[in-house]
């Protein structure tokens, strides 16, 4: 699935570039629609292949899960289209960066090597406005000031548009589920116990998924732009006591309610309020110990 998504994606940047700079209709609408469903019958067999397992799309490794996605998703809607006319957006701004428009697990990122930079935005970015687009080239040129650019893209990825159009990414072909049931915890059963103790039952249940693999580092992540509170599977085991990962989804449920503070033109996800939300866990010192000891081995 990997293989055929990046075919894909270099058969479109093919048409973009082939369009670039002209005065004429955007796209060949033949070409397109018969990219559109080569994508289409992909993805079906896919999610056939996936079937005859007994399983599901959002049950494929990482990378084919969101190579199925970003497939799925260009395949319907006139997503397509919006995808081409942002990705010719962003090939106008500097001749020195060949861009691609991709699902992938960051806002952005950028190689430079002796052939030139290669961009490769997320999908989220698909229909954003303009300078936004052109933001997100600019901060792979090098020698040239990021401030300005770094600030408009993260405002952007912060908003509804890049929320929602995520969100469709990772909803494409049936794939955006929560896999909350672990091999010791449920999350959603300590999602609850979480919301009852310390939110008076106020959150609606997140997106809850354990990490893919075991982590020592970061035990938990809040993704506001698809609402998504991941635990590492490293506390998915007998030899944790409960209260650890209670404590882990304590705090990113604090991240999810109360967001970002801006001091002095910052944002401050660990705020002196958050702080002193987080010390009120029962049991705060004791899974901070564990967690502490958890990460040194």
């Amino acid at each position: 699935m990997v293989a055929a998504k990046n075919t894909f994606l270099e058969e479109i940047e093919a048409v973009a570039r082939a369009t670039e700079g002209g005065t004429g209709p955007l796209f060949g609408w033949r070409t397109v629609a018969e990219l559109r469903s080569r994508m289409s019958e992909t993805a079906e067999r896919a999610a056939a292949w996936c079937d005859g397992r007994g399983l599901e799309p959002a049950d494929l490794p990482p990378p084919s899960r969101r190579a199925y996605q970003v497939v799925s998703f260009l395949s319907s809607d006139g997503r397509l289209e919006t995808h081409l006319k942002s990705l010719r957006l962003m090939m106008r701004v500097d001749e020195r960066v060949s861009v691609r428009l991709d699902h992938i697990g960051s806002l952005y990122r950028f190689d430079r090597d002796s052939e030139g930079i290669r961009l490769s935005v997320s999908e989220g970015f698909v229909g954003a406005p303009e300078p936004v687009l052109e933001s997100l080239v600019r901060l792979a040129v090098p020698y040239t000031r990021k401030r300005g650019p770094r600030s408009l893209v993260r405002e952007y990825s912060e908003s509804p548009g890049y929320s929602a159009a995520l969100k469709e990414v990772e909803a494409s072909g049936g794939a955006y589920q929560s896999r909350p049931v672990g091999a010791i915890y449920d999350l959603m059963d300590l999602f609850d116990s979480v919301n009852r103790t310390y939110f008076e039952a106020r959150l609606s249940p997140p997106r809850l998924l354990w990490s893919e693999r075991e982590t020592f580092v970061e035990f938990g992540h809040y993704e506001p732009a698809t609402d998504t509170v991941r635990i590492s599977r490293t506390l998915d085991s007998a030899d944790v006591p409960r209260l650890v990962p209670e404590h882990v989804m304590h705090h990113e449920l604090l991240h999810r309610l109360l967001g970002a503070e801006r001091h002095n033109g910052r944002r401050r996800y660990h705020s002196a309020r958050f702080r002193r939300e987080e010390r009120l866990f029962r049991g705060y010192r004791e899974a901070e110990v564990f967690l502490r000891r958890l990460s040194e081995r």
